[in-house]
């Protein structure tokens, strides 16, 4: 066997940096698209539980988020109080939301590593 020249050994390092930086570019989350209508905001609740989550708005029950999936509820811009409630445990969560104008207001769902706490983040988009 001839052992391997030099100038391939200098290049073989590309190849397992190469499928690296394209399997991170594969795991990015996709953009929230949604278009709040004329003179609303909107709140997008993205659910990376394991769970189904109940979403409350101002304390009435919203459609429910399932589990790696998000819905998009259209409001009136202000600030609102949102509670999340996990279908299956005790996790919950409560806090206000502002809503923007033509904005989307994100807020992403998470658990503690027991699944017993909603860890919550918010931004907008």
């Amino acid at each position: 066997m001839k052992p391997m020249s030099m100038r391939k050994c200098r290049w073989i390092w590309v190849a397992p940096l190469l499928a690296t930086l394209l399997g991170m570019g594969a795991c990015e989350r996709e953009e929230y698209d949604h278009e709040p209508p004329a003179g609303q905001g909107a709140l997008a609740v993205s659910n990376f539980t394991g769970d189904r989550v109940r979403v409350y708005i101002d304390g009435l029950a919203a459609e429910s988020v399932a589990e790696g999936k998000v819905r998009y509820y259209d409001l009136i811009p202000g600030v609102h109080r949102v509670a999340l409630d996990s279908d299956d445990n005790e996790a919950s969560w409560a806090g206000d939301a502002d809503i923007l104008a033509g904005r989307l207001t994100v807020m992403e769902v998470r658990t503690d590593y027991y699944g017993d706490e909603f860890d919550v983040r918010m931004y907008f988009d």
